[in-house]
This record gives structure tokens, sequence and C-alpha cells, in this order.
């Protein structure tokens, strides 16, 4: 009987508006959740097998949901290191656990924060996914189309063990109108192969031989010191005025410089401190001093470059790229299905994973500092709704409609 099939057609109309309402809500409800895709709902014609031409068999109609993956929200800067965003395609890997096998998982949310042990985690709990570099910053031998090689981020606890002195090089001037006997000291710092900071005492005096220097050297407590004292001949007149000169008045070539031994190991932890632009003009005393090593450092923030890198800065000033977080990418986007925690697993209509750095093979740019926000329009989801709450209204109608006339059609065998 048609009018059986209006009512489950009006019935049919109800729940479809009502899952297009569930997801205006769920839009509405997470227009500032970072890295929210909106849910959005289509329907479709139900056709039942044609009757005679004289009557018509209502079907209904039946809604599907997906989420618009592939809109890109707004990405706005925070200030956070530890955020990141995606500009363009792709996800980043997230798993549930830190350690053993975790459950992976994609998100475009990207708000980090390391947690009591250095983990990086987001709001849901989620640990940030990445792969561990070599020690001189390179990706080592990994899988760019499974999860297998990544490992949670950990930024926590880590020390720079400092680097050894291995040269060090003194430049300036020395005051030409100084008097015999006046001196000038600088202390400038190296480091030892632990990281140790030390000084080195160097003094330049003015001898009683005009344009005459003689250079002395004192290491810490142990050292020794080659090469010093040592005494410097600068030229008063001609083309070599103010630079150091030999006995015959032609420039110093090769400079000498002096060699600072440790009491430890003598050959492998000394180095020799060359003199580089020395002159003796009439003005201040300015010495510039310039080595390599450093001393041990601990963790001040992190930097994500847009390839996706991350780099730990320490607070001697070292610099070190530890982590390569991978933008992930698939064929199909919208065959993703989503989860808790705004993520979504690997579907089967997703298509092919491929990982890899961001700006590589189709990945978008990661983006450090910012996040994405959610690609809900709340006009939009407002109008939707009023539409939504009309279209329901008029199914309701239709299932009111429909029961009034087959009370009637009842009432005819009375």
């Amino acid at each position: 009987m048609s009018l059986y099939s209006a009512m489950r057609s009006g019935v049919s109309g109800m729940a479809a508006q009502s899952s297009r309402l569930a997801a205006i809500s769920d839009n509405i409800s997470n227009s500032q959740t970072v890295g929210y895709k909106r849910a959005a709902v289509d329907f479709s014609t139900l056709v039942t097998s044609p009757g005679a031409r004289s009557t018509y068999t209502a079907s209904g109609v039946q809604s599907t949901t997906h989420y618009k993956v592939q809109q890109d929200g707004t990405i706005l800067g925070t200030g956070s290191t530890t955020d990141m965003a995606i500009s363009g395609d792709g996800f980043f890997v997230v798993g549930n656990k830190s350690s053993g096998t975790p459950e992976y998982s994609l998100t475009r949310a990207g708000s980090f924060l390391p947690d009591e042990s250095g983990f990086l985690r987001n709001n849901a709990g989620q640990y940030l996914e990445a792969w561990k570099l070599n020690p001189d910053g390179t990706l080592p031998n990994v899988s760019t189309a499974r999860f297998d090689d990544l490992q949670s981020v950990n930024i926590g606890n880590l020390v720079y063990g400092g680097s050894k002195t291995t040269t060090m090089n003194f430049s300036g001037n020395l005051p030409a109108q100084a008097a015999a006997g006046d001196s000038f000291t600088t202390s400038p710092t190296f480091y030892d192969p632990l990281g140790n900071a030390l000084d080195l005492s160097l003094t330049w005096t003015k001898g009683a031989t005009p344009n005459e220097w003689t250079l002395t050297a004192t290491g810490p407590a142990g050292y020794t010191v080659g090469g010093a004292p040592l005494t410097l001949t600068f030229a008063a007149t001609g083309p070599n005025a103010g630079k150091p000169v030999d006995g015959a008045g032609l420039p110093l070539d090769p400079m000498p410089g002096i060699t600072v031994t440790s009491p430890a190991t003598p050959t492998a932890d000394s180095f020799t401190m060359s003199l580089g632009n020395l002159t003796q003009l009439n003005g201040d005393y300015v010495p510039t001093v310039t080595r390599d090593g450093a001393k041990v450092g601990q963790v001040t923030s992190v930097d994500i470059d847009d390839g996706g890198k991350l780099w730990v800065l320490y607070d001697n000033g070292a610099r070190q790229a530890l982590y390569q977080i991978p933008v992930a990418t698939v064929t199909n986007p919208d065959g993703l299905v989503a989860q808790d925690g705004n993520t979504f697993v690997l579907g089967s209509d997703t298509g092919t994973l491929t990982l890899g750095p961001g700006k590589q093979g189709g990945a978008g740019t990661v983006v450090g500092g910012a996040l994405e926000q959610s690609n809900v329009d709340i006009a939009t989801e407002l109008v939707s709704l009023i539409e939504t709450q009309r279209a329901y209204s008029s199914n309701a109608t239709l299932v009111r409609t429909t029961d009034e006339l087959v009370e009637e059609t009842t009432r005819l065998k009375r």
C-alpha cells in the first residue's frame, strides 16, 4: 500500500536529517578544535522494485557521512616551538604508546607538548612518531611505506656532550703608542674533552727595543705551553708598516703559534693557537680570539624546519638534528576512517601510504610554531542547521499526515 511506503519514506527522511543534524552538532562543537575536519552528510535515493504504472511506491532516502579531509583549515602561529602544522597534503603520525608496539594513526592536529618523561604528546595523549636520525644528522635506511621504523619523539634529559678545542686563533691590534714595559692580558676560554671550560692567559708586553712585543702564555694547572715566550718585531715604516716582519723586513710567513698540551693525553688533547691578522698601530688594544669546541649543554628549545626535521638547541649554542618527522600521504584521504582524538586510520579505500620528509613527493610543508585550525565555517553550519530543522519538520509532517490517512482508511471498514 502506497500510504505505508509514504510513511516509511518519511521515517527514513527523519533518520537522514537526524544524521545531518548530528554532523552539524559535531562541527559546531569542534569549531575550535585544532586540525578538526568538517563532517558532511550526503543523501541518496532508495529505489524499490517498480510496481504498476498506476501506483507509486515511495522508497525513501539514505544518508552517508564523510569528512572534508582535503579541505585545509587556516594556519595560525602559536609561539610554541613544539607546535606544528602542515601546509598542503599530508598528516602527522601518532601512536598510542611511547614504547612497545603502538597502534598508529594519522592526524592534522599538531599541538604537542613534552610530558614528564620528555615525550611529545597531544591533547588526546597520543605520541608524535618520527624517524631517529644518525648522530651526523643523516636519515638512516627506513621504510617509507610502513610505520615499522618510527619511534616516539623524546626531547627530555638530552645533554650535549661538549667537544674539545682543537684549534684557536688570536688576531688584533697592539697599541703602537705603548711605552716599554706596558703589558696587555687576555684570557680566552677553551674546552677539554669532557666539555669543561678552561682559561688560557695571554700577555703581550712592549719591549725596550722599538716595535718589539713579547707574548707569554700560561695554561691551567698541569697544562704545558710550548712556543712561548714568543717575540715579534713590527715594521714601523714602508709598505709593511704595522705588520710583523722577519729580520730582513719582509712579512713574517708563516706566522708562529703556541701549543697547549693537556697533562692527561698530550697527543690527543693538545691544540695550537695560531697568530692571525696581527698589527701594531696607534690605537687601542683590540684582541679577537676564535676557537672551536663547546661546553656541556642542556636543551633550551627545539626548532622544526619546513621539511619536518626536528632540531634541538642547547644552552651552549650547539644545534643538533635528532628526528625526521615524516609527512604521511595517502592516495585517497577521503577513504580514511575517523577515530577518537581527531585522528584517522587507514581504511579499505585509502589507497597507498607514503611516508617522507615535507616538501617531497607531493607532501605538504611543515610549519613549526603554528597550528592548523578547524575547517568549520560557523555561518555555513548555522544555515545548514535551519535547513535541517525545516526538512526534519517536513518529514515529520509527512509521517503525521500519512498516519491520519491510514486512520481514515481504517475507519472505512466500520
